[in-house]
């Protein structure tokens, strides 16, 4: 089964090397990608701090020590 990602090279036919994770950050397109990014999810910490605030009030898991993903409390 051939994956469709592959390219078929004639004989002779040679690409460049991959890149590194340092040459591909260099890259002009990444670095437009990366602002772009930055702006899209920026937060503001008064934001976020409300938003996981309002996240925990309203968990079906508050209050609930048998809730899926809550460690065992052990008596001392």
């Amino acid at each position: 089964m051939r994956s469709k990602h592959t390219v078929e090279m004639e004989p002779g036919e040679t690409h460049p090397p991959p890149l590194t994770a340092d040459q591909f950050k260099a890259t002009p397109e990444f670095r437009k990608f990366k602002s772009i990014m930055k702006c899209l999810l920026k937060v503001p910490k008064s934001e976020l701090d409300r938003r996981v605030r309002t996240a925990k009030e309203q968990s079906p898991r508050a209050g609930n020590p048998n809730a899926p993903g809550r460690k065992s409390q052990k008596s001392i």
